[in-house]
């Protein structure tokens, strides 16, 4: 059922680019997904396309929040002034709920107009079993912006990087990416300040570690390897680093114990001969580096001390969720570097 949806949501998303190379954008489209740096750029070609001649009070409209169905009839309805066609973009909605009056709007937009919802991440709360949703889904082109998978997202940066005249080798690209975040809206603004300080040269380890502003979850993963490589005193020491970025005990424990079970995973994948092709499929995980240094972390240890250590994070977790502090989690580094 996953593959079958992130097929379709990635044909709306093929359907949308076609659309607008064809210069004939349809009449709506919900816009939504985490990864806003490709819609934003998607909107701002929908733009371009609709309004030749640039944007004006008469022949682009902007509203913000659940849109009134009176006055959506009205924007809509209303015939272009300075081109051929009208665009009305709607901000802020989340679709939990979809009024008739609003399908009404839909069921009856006019040729000349492109009506355009943008929700926030995580914004988009419709829920596919009603009946309103289900006829909303015919009505427009719900396209979803996902974060880019990881060979899209390497070859990315690989063009943005030569674009600039600067190298960067796959390892290089995989970690910018991971130390990023992952999101190509934080990377655009790290690799122009790569290519700035490597001009004409190569990107290294060393610069990215240098300048690349970490993403609060890459520190996390930094504190999750450390654990699975039994370094307890880098542990400590970025614990504290996201103490310091005031993340929270429960996102940290979180992903501490996502860890602990991929650790015990790629301990129990090693005695049965897998690889790390199978642990990343098996995880989650985007990156191969990653997946190596769990298989390189469960090498030097047992399943009974992954075991051990998958125990203590959860029971860490419960203590988090009845009212414990954040000095759980430093109990716990202490609990697992005494694990013999």
């Amino acid at each position: 059922m996953a593959a079958a949806k992130r097929k379709t949501e990635n044909e709306a998303y093929n359907a949308l680019k076609a659309d607008i190379a064809s210069g004939a954008p349809g009449r709506c489209y919900i816009l939504h997904g985490e990864e806003r740096y490709l819609l934003e750029r998607s909107l701002e070609e929908l733009r371009r396309v609709i309004l030749p001649n640039g944007e004006n009070g008469f022949d682009c409209r902007r509203y913000s929040g659940a849109p009134d169905p009176d006055a959506l009839r009205e924007a809509v309805s209303t015939f272009p002034l300075f081109g051929a066609r009208t665009l009305v973009e709607v901000s802020g909605c989340d679709f939990a709920s979809v009024p008739d009056a609003l399908l009404s709007v839909l069921r009856e937009l006019p040729e000349h107009v492109c009506l355009v919802f943008i929700c926030a991440p995580g914004g988009f709360k419709a829920d596919k079993r009603t009946s309103a949703v289900k006829e909303l889904y015919k009505l427009v082109s719900v396209v979803e912006f996902e974060l880019q998978d990881g060979a899209k997202l390497l070859d990315w940066i690989r063009r943005r990087f030569e674009s600039a005249g600067v190298a960067i080798s796959p390892p290089d690209a995989e970690y910018l990416a991971f130390a990023a975040g992952g999101y190509m809206a934080s990377l655009v603004s790290e690799i122009d300040k790569l290519t700035a300080h490597c001009a004409g040269g190569a990107v290294t380890r060393a610069d990215i570690d240098a300048l690349v502003d970490t993403a609060p979850d890459a520190v996390t993963y930094k504190l999750a390897d450390a654990v699975a490589a039994r370094n307890f005193r880098e542990a400590a020491s970025v614990l504290g680093e996201l103490f310091a970025m005031r993340e929270p005990a429960h996102k940290i424990i979180y992903a501490l114990t996502a860890r602990a079970k991929a650790l015990l995973l790629a301990r129990l994948y090693l005695d049965e001969g897998r690889g790390v092709n199978e642990l990343m499929r098996a995880t989650g995980l985007r990156y191969e580096f990653q997946a190596k240094n769990l298989m390189s972390a469960a090498r030097k240890t047992t399943a009974q001390v992954c075991l051990k250590t998958v125990k203590l994070c959860c029971e860490t977790a419960f203590r988090l969720n009845d009212g414990g502090g954040s000095e759980s989690l430093t109990e716990l580094i202490a609990r697992l570097a005494a694990l013999k």
